[in-house]
Parts: C-alpha cells; structure tokens; sequence
C-alpha cells in the first residue's frame, strides 16, 4: 500500500514506480502492425529527457503548456514531463475548432503547444495568431508554419538532452 501523504506530486510517485519496475512493459503502442511495450524505464527516461528539453526551450514552473494529442505513450510522457518541471499541462480536445482552441490559449495563457497530428498542429497554429503561444512542438509535421511561430520536433526536443550529461529527475527540480 502506498503512503499516499509521503508522495508530494505526481511526478514523484511515477518515477519511484519507474525505479521500482525497472523492465516491466508500462506503455504499449503498435507499430509495424503489432503492439509493442515501453518499461518503466524507458518511459521516465523519455519524461526525464523531454522535460529538460522543455526547459531548453525557456518553459519555466508555471508555464502553461496546451497538449493537444490522440491517447498515445508521448501524451503521457508529455504530461509527465511538464508536470516534472512544474509547468501547467493544458489538455485540449482533439475535436476542438480552431475558435475553441483560441479560447483556450487565450483564457489559460500558454505560450508552448504540443501536437500530434498534422490537421491538429494546423488548427493550433491558426488559433494561435495574435496570441501569446509562440512555439509548436510536433509529433507529425504540421506543413507550412505562420510567421512569429517557432516549431520543433517532438523527437528533436527529445534529443536535446542527448548532450547533456547526468539528466536525473532530482537534477531537473533542481535546474
């Protein structure tokens, strides 16, 4: 039984699990036809990485950052991850018009957006005209992007933490 008081967020509790679980399938995602696990440990190391991109890309504790995704592994990791640094997750409905996501972004002030697909990464941008949102970060790219708007990749916002060494999820609180 967990000591539900002892554990002060959810981040905590997921990556005490992670080292507890280690090598046991977490996630399942199909690819190439067949589902396929991601551990414990894999997926906090994406939560780990993906944070500290984030925080590479200015998002401070606080921060409001709208996830506008299908139910796959990197909604989780991506909610995890933002949740690590203490930032605002912001879920939006994948059935939202690009009037419900202006409303959005204006009433929760998220300056970061991350999307899945390209038609969703499209609605956010056009949402995002004359707003405060001024970077996409996409799983699936987006087509042409509108001026003032910066775009990066989910798996290249992944890969920033590649150069840094000793990434810890002690050492991103601590950042």
């Amino acid at each position: 039984m967990l000591a539900y008081e002892s554990i002060p967020n959810l981040p905590t509790l997921f990556f005490e699990r992670a080292s507890k679980f280690k090598d046991t399938p977490f996630l399942w995602a199909k690819s190439d036809g067949r589902w396929r696990p991601s551990t414990w440990k894999q997926v906090a190391e994406r939560v780990t990485k993906f944070a500290y991109g984030l925080k590479q890309l200015g998002v401070k504790p606080g921060d409001r950052v709208l996830i506008v995704s299908e139910n796959r592994p990197e909604w989780m990791i991506t909610d995890l991850a933002i949740m690590a640094i203490g930032a605002v997750a912001v879920p939006a409905y994948t059935t939202n018009t690009v009037s419900n996501h202006r409303h959005i972004i204006q009433d929760s002030g998220a300056t970061l957006a991350i999307c899945s697909l390209a038609p969703l990464s499209q609605r956010v941008m056009q949402a995002a005209e004359g707003s405060d949102l001024k970077t996409l970060i996409t799983m699936e790219w987006p087509g042409s992007l509108p001026q003032g708007l910066k775009l990066h990749g989910w798996d290249d916002v992944l890969g920033m933490a590649e150069r840094a060494k000793g990434i810890t999820p002690t050492a991103l609180a601590e950042e």
